[in-house]
């Protein structure tokens, strides 16, 4: 037996004697929902927030500095994921999970109100990094402790189907955002959207959080839970080779969301001139099948294994994307693009879906939080959230429409191989 596996089995057994309630799925969910939707919506409107933030004669120049301040913002997401995580592992899952969805909603109350640049000048600009900054500190420990949170309450032989609920809640988010885009573009000009319309999604968003907050307090802390008094010195020096090669196995996960979802509108309207509101429809296909099949594919895990999942559905993305690309930008339809968004959603929630159970497997409950953070977390920053920039950047320099299949496809062979090596090092995965 494994030191992983002897260290977790008495969270194993507490957990399995404990149903979870549906109380804790919308408490644990939910916040990772208005993380992403906050992701979702600058990210749609990027377009709009470069002219009014991020002014320059250039246009791609001015979405490059926008997409990088989005980038940098995150730099502080490491440093979220580590300060929260630290404390969930040390103290409380449910006291980190109430301080992080404050922060998240005081970061989306910046930006939903920040005058632009024609109006305060340069400050507009910093306001509106700072509000970034704030978002990307506080998501930091969204994740790892909403996973463990929600896979500790799971019975054992269903965590895998309960934790997927995280997915499909950022396929709803997906959806959200989607038909935000979709309400916005459609019923407003374009002057109407940059005098304000955009703001709107931003506040509906600031709407959902007291019902989040209100959950994640009458919902009771994880019971019997081992805890450490150093859970980051002690990942880091026992679990070093799983935490490189788990950022791995997540790489393809996050360079899919935000190339796929999060990115597309903005992709879809400058690179192969597609209308706002198709665009923004293609976004919800993906949400809605992340939605329905995140809990299919997470069942699927807790009955044949976690890897044997996510290898199907790295190994379609592996082989479907560039040809899906490929489709798209030799017949740029909407139809095109929303047929080929569907296949590859459905693999890539195969991929994700039984992902947080995944990264909940490879470490003790003492450390958890600590361990899902530093993976989720480092990944998103340095690899996911630097992904617009640089397709941004690459389809500028070659020239290409292709380029963000080559990068997802490089990152679904990434991903195979490390979950790989993870299966061959943990049977029972």
């Amino acid at each position: 037996m494994s030191n992983l596996e002897t260290a977790a089995m008495p969270a194993e057994v507490t957990a399995a004697s404990s149903p979870i309630e549906t109380r804790a799925i919308a408490a644990a969910s939910l916040g990772t929902a208005i993380e992403f939707y906050d992701v979702f919506l600058y990210l749609y409107f990027s377009l709009t927030i470069a002219k009014l933030f991020f002014p320059a004669s250039n246009e791609w120049v001015s979405l490059l500095a926008t997409v990088g301040a989005f980038a940098v913002s995150y730099l502080t997401k490491p440093l979220g994921a580590l300060f929260f995580s630290s404390y969930a592992d040390r103290v409380s899952r449910k006291a980190a999970l109430t301080a992080t969805l404050s922060c998240m909603a005081a970061g989306i109350a910046v930006t939903a109100a920040v005058p632009t640049y024609q109006t305060i000048g340069i400050a507009a600009t910093l306001i509106m990094i700072g509000a970034r900054v704030i978002q990307g500190f506080s998501s930091g420990g969204e994740y790892g402790a909403a996973t463990a949170f929600l896979a500790e309450r799971a019975p054992a032989d269903r965590r895998g189907f309960y934790a997927s609920f995280q997915i499909a809640a950022l396929g709803l988010t997906s959806i959200l955002g989607g038909l935000s885009g979709v309400l916005v573009s459609s019923l407003m000009t374009q002057p109407q959207i940059e005098a304000g319309g955009w703001r709107v999604p931003f506040v509906f968003g600031l709407t959902i959080i007291p019902v989040a907050l209100y959950l994640r307090r009458i919902i009771p802390e994880s019971s019997h839970r081992a805890k450490s008094r150093a859970p980051l010195t002690e990942a880091v020096a026992g679990y070093t080779p799983r935490l490189i090669i788990g950022m791995g196995s997540f790489a393809l996960v996050s360079i899919a969301n935000y190339a796929l979802a999060f990115y597309l509108p903005t992709y879809a309207i400058k690179n192969l001139g597609l209308p706002p509101s198709g665009a923004f429809a293609a976004t919800i296909v993906i949400g809605s099948v992340q939605a329905v099949l995140s809990p299919f594919f997470g069942h699927l895990s807790d009955r044949y294994g976690r890897a044997r999942v996510m290898l199907f559905g790295a190994a379609g993305m592996a082989i479907v994307t560039l040809p899906a690309f490929l489709a798209v930008v030799s017949h740029p339809t909407v139809i095109a693009l929303m047929c080929s968004q569907f296949v590859l959603a459905i693999l890539l929630t195969a991929y994700q879906a039984p992902m947080p159970a995944f990264l909940c497997d490879l470490f003790p409950p003492a450390i958890r939080t600590t361990g899902v953070a530093i993976v989720h977390d480092f990944t998103a920053t340095f690899v996911g959230a630097f992904t617009p920039f640089m397709t941004t950047l690459l389809i500028g320099l070659t020239g290409s429409n292709l380029v963000p299949g080559f990068y997802v496809g490089a990152a679904a062979v990434l991903g195979f191989v490390c979950v790989m090596l993870l299966r061959s090092k943990l049977q029972r995965l």
